[in-house]
């Protein structure tokens, strides 16, 4: 390293230059840092104090060289060697002199930058106390902002509160976002539900009032106005399907009287079930300008079945299911209605025969009842009759001898037999 005045190389560990006397500046380790903070306080007391001292030094140097320079050669002149020996001798004496100046003034320099750095570094100290204050603070500000903004969110009366105050605003939109994060914290609060189904209905967002309105039905079950709802938008969108399904899970019966303009009657059969022993015709019945639809074998007559148009003729034996819906001019379907019958044609009573057999001595003639509905067949030689023997359509005369009458009715409708009356006739002349 060299002076900074003359340039002479500097020993290491020198605080003044051999050759001028010049003190030598030595310049501390850099921090940014503490840079930062002498700006931030205004104080370049480290710089200034330098070159105060540099200058300071650099002066009284100058001087003291030329005044040293003066008194050596104003006081005497010797030649040669003693004029070199003086010369030297005076030189160390000034170096001498320069060094104890030196040391007087770094000693009184030296409390004075004491006392400098002391209070740079309070204000430094200071000015670090300050600024963790501050992010402290700021800290404790985020986390209380946070802390309240979550105890808001959690908050139910908050968002409702926050609701109101926005829809009252007009800004349906902020409202919904908050009447939705209310219900996320309490789902079964129905004025809430009311209140964004309204929201929704004023928007024309039908779908979405209609899955609130849903909501409360599950939530409350006797809600009248929730179903009145509900069956204002299905009528709007004829969806009387909807309706039809909305009134089946109703249970409460004072809810059951809000559809009744909804109800189709279930049809009526002319005949109740039962066993009937004779065939007839089945008439069926609905509600005005409801059309009727049957089916003999099947329990779903609209799809499978066929439209009622004329009394249902039941003419046969056996068993018959008829099932029947009604369906008004909406679509709306009736419950289903039903019925069993069982046909058994009875057998036609046995024919009552006059007289009742016996022994004749004189011509007598038989006559016989014939039932309702039925054809009389009759035989003389014990056989049973059929369809095939004499028919009986007048009184018969006894024949001569001993015979048996057998006698039987067939019902010309249901083809059922009697049972077969017989009894023996006995008939001779007198006199033989």
């Amino acid at each position: 390293m060299r002076c900074a005045n003359c340039g002479n190389e500097l020993k290491e560990g020198s605080l003044y230059c051999d050759a001028c006397g010049h003190p030598v500046q030595i310049v501390p380790d850099y921090n940014e840092f503490d840079d930062y903070l002498d700006n931030l306080v205004g104080n370049d007391d480290r710089s200034t104090d330098e070159q105060k001292t540099v200058g300071s030094v650099s002066d009284k140097t100058i001087r003291f060289d030329q005044a040293a320079r003066e008194q050596f050669y104003n006081t005497s002149q010797p030649t040669g060697q003693n004029r070199d020996r003086t010369s030297k001798s005076e030189m160390q004496q000034v170096k001498q002199t320069q060094e104890r100046q030196s040391q007087g003034r770094q000693m009184s320099e030296k409390p004075q930058s004491d006392r400098q750095r002391e209070k740079s570094a309070q204000q430094k100290r200071m000015i670090i106390i300050l600024v963790v204050c501050v992010i402290s603070i700021v800290i404790l500000v985020v986390i209380v902002t946070n802390n309240v903004r979550k105890s808001h969110e959690s908050s139910f009366d908050y968002q409702v509160k926050q609701a109101e105050e926005a829809y009252e605003s007009g800004d349906t939109n902020s409202a919904v976002s908050y009447y939705e994060k209310a219900l996320s914290i309490d789902s079964d609060n129905t004025d809430v539900m009311y209140k964004l189904a309204d929201i929704y209905m004023g928007k024309k967002d039908y779908d979405a009032a209609l899955i609130l309105y849903q909501e409360i039905i599950n939530v409350d079950s006797k809600s009248e106005e929730a179903y009145k709802k509900l069956i204002s938008i299905y009528e709007s969108k004829k969806d009387y399907d909807a309706i039809v399904s909305l009134r089946d899970g109703a249970k409460d019966k004072d809810i059951l009287k809000l559809f009744k303009d909804y109800v189709v009657s279930e049809p009526e059969f002319s005949k109740s079930s039962g066993k009937y022993g004779e065939t007839f015709e089945l008439s069926i019945s609905a509600d005005k300008n409801a059309k009727i639809y049957y089916s003999y074998d099947s329990d779903n007559p609209l799809s499978r079945g066929e439209k009622y148009r004329n009394p249902i003729s039941l003419d046969r034996e056996g068993t018959y299911e008829i099932t029947a819906v009604a369906v008004d001019e909406r679509g709306i379907k009736s419950e289903i209605a039903s019925a069993r019958y069982e046909i058994e044609f009875e057998a036609p009573k046995a024919p009552e025969v006059d007289p009742d057999g016996g022994t004749f001595g004189a011509q007598t003639d038989i006559t016989i009842t014939v039932p309702e509905n039925c054809k009389v067949y009759y035989t003389w030689d014990s056989s049973d009759p059929t369809a095939a023997s004499t028919e009986y359509t007048a009184p018969i005369p006894i024949p001569e001898g001993n015979n048996v009458l057998s006698v039987i009715a067939i019902d010309q409708r249901t083809k059922k037999t009697s049972d077969i009356y017989r009894s023996r006739f006995e008939f001779y002349m007198d006199g033989q």
